[in-house]
């Protein structure tokens, strides 16, 4: 009977235990849902400051985040300096919190610098669509970089996106996402991850003082907003959002009153000594009276790019095809504020033209093209810049239209990617075969300009290869996105002919490539 009553005990016992355990499990999703961003909800955004007493803050506080990035409320200060991310690979773990996903480092991630304040990177996640926006425009993702100070003050580093080519980190974490996704606050250990594959794509950026954008809102948070827009796809954005288990289409808190806060940018004074803006005082029709030495970019008679019209060009066989005995060489890469610029160290090989030899010594781009061909535009320009030895250049040129990628550009990706986030630092690149970057034809224009950019140098013999080459979007938008002049093009506009003569070489006797 003793042994009966001991067994009924020990089920009642389980039964009790599996009761309990219940509501413990359910509490987990509960704590998921425990705020949501459902504008109609009891726990919605509008409602988080009397869900708890400690998330008061999201209801009384004067300096919420995200705001919204107004250009008239922002104020330029170079002096913020440029912000130097000291990350390194680390062991990181992967979770699901019900309103987003966490990737967080556990052994030691690295530090950003603020105002003389370091921060030890802690975790990142995502918000869809972005949270902060810029002139009232928002955007469809965002990632928050959390940082940590040694006395427990926060910085935050928010990058945005907008749909286009995949994101390169978030397609190594596409598995990962997916795991989770079935997983209810289940850490998933995802090895070593290096943060700096977290590309800004820029050294520009917004800086203010804010809160976190989830409860409890904490406030006095440094925050700094990446200036330009990475890229992410479409299917990205659908499985980050899909991954969390709030059931909502978005995690993105509106946007909060700036209420008199300062919001400066960091942007480098010397990058903005020209621009490309033709409604700036710095634009091209104002290169020629920012400094004397650019009078020419004014005054000269024989500027480039121009219009390579059929009507103005004359064939002249007799040119006779270019050479160009390049050979590899070191090379480093350079973000010039204005372009980026591939820059031979060791001697590349030469082209000749009419007897002078020139050495090649650097190349860059320019998007769109800056050379016309009867009147049409195209999407990329390179210009292969050579000296002779009494310090004359020749400049060869290669437009390219969209269409498949340019196998060059594709091994120089990851030095754009990475000077992009660099202000005037020369990367090494190692051995470049300057014979890599493919010129697709023998025809050819020739005449005599200028450089395109200040102090427009004249008596510049520019080669302008005959046939278009491809590159792709993705590419040419690297490349744009790259630079730090904060505009859409780094094309100086078409410049009069002024009677000079432009002559095409196209040899009779053999047929193009």
């Amino acid at each position: 009977m003793e042994k009966l009553r001991t067994q009924i005990l020990f089920i009642v016992f389980l039964l009790v235990l599996i009761m309990n355990s219940s509501p413990t499990a359910s509490q987990e999703v509960e704590d998921e849902r425990e705020f949501d961003y459902d504008e109609e909800s009891d726990k919605g955004p509008a409602k988080w400051g009397e869900i708890h007493p400690e998330w008061a803050m999201c209801k009384n506080g004067e300096m919420q985040s995200p705001i919204d990035l107004l250009d008239e409320r922002v104020e330029e200060l170079s002096r913020l300096g440029e912000l130097k991310r000291n990350y390194k690979p680390s062991n990181a773990t992967i979770k699901n919190r019900g309103h987003d996903i966490m990737l967080k480092w556990v052994g030691g991630a690295g530090t950003i610098q603020i105002n003389g304040t370091e921060y030890v990177l802690q975790q990142c996640h995502w918000h869809s669509p972005s949270e902060h926006t810029i002139n009232g425009k928002r955007f469809d993702l965002e990632v928050h970089l959390v940082h940590e100070s040694p006395d427990q003050k926060t910085a935050v580093v928010g990058i945005m996106y907008s749909i286009g080519e995949p994101d390169t980190f978030l397609s190594k974490m596409m598995n990962h996402f997916e795991y989770v996704a079935e997983e209810e606050e289940e850490e998933r250990v995802v090895g070593m991850v290096n943060p700096t594959d977290i590309k800004m794509g820029s050294i520009m950026y917004y800086r203010y003082i804010g809160s976190l954008t989830v409860p409890p809102c904490t406030q006095n948070i440094v925050w700094t907003i990446v200036g330009k827009l990475r890229t992410v796809s479409r299917e990205q954005v659908k499985l980050l959002r899909d991954a969390v288990h709030d059931f909502s289409d978005t995690n993105a808190r509106p946007i909060q009153p700036i209420n008199r806060r300062n919001i400066h940018l960091y942007r480098p004074k010397d990058e903005r000594e020209f621009d490309y803006d033709e409604k700036s005082d710095k634009g091209p029709a104002k290169w020629g009276e920012i400094h004397p030495e650019w009078a020419m970019c004014k005054n000269g008679e024989m500027q480039s790019p121009i219009d390579l019209l059929d009507e103005r060009v004359e064939e002249l066989s007799r040119l006779g095809e270019l050479k160009r005995n390049y050979k590899p060489s070191n090379a480093t890469m350079k973000n010039r504020g204005h372009d980026i610029m591939l820059k031979w160290v060791g001697g590349a090989g030469t082209i000749q033209i009419n007897g002078t030899e020139y050495v090649l010594q650097q190349c860059h781009w320019h998007s769109p093209s800056e050379h016309t061909i009867n009147g049409k535009r195209f999407d990329l320009e390179a210009h292969l810049v050579h000296e002779s030895p009494d310090q004359n250049t020749a400049v060869v040129g290669i437009m390219y239209s969209i269409g498949e990628p340019d196998t060059f550009l594709s091994k120089m990706m990851n030095h754009f990617e990475y000077v992009a986030e660099e202000e005037e630092e020369e990367r090494v690149v190692g051995m470049v075969n300057p014979m890599d970057i493919k010129i697709g034809s023998i025809k050819y224009y020739r005449y005599i300009g200028s450089l395109t950019v200040p102090p427009c140098t004249q008596n510049i013999v520019w080669t302008i290869v005959g046939k278009l080459r491809t590159v792709s979007r993705e590419q040419v938008q690297l490349l744009r996105d790259a630079v730090h002049d904060f505009s859409d093009t780094n094309a100086r506009p078409i410049q009069p002919i002024n009677g000079r003569n432009i002559h095409l070489y196209r040899p009779c006797d053999r047929p193009e490539n």
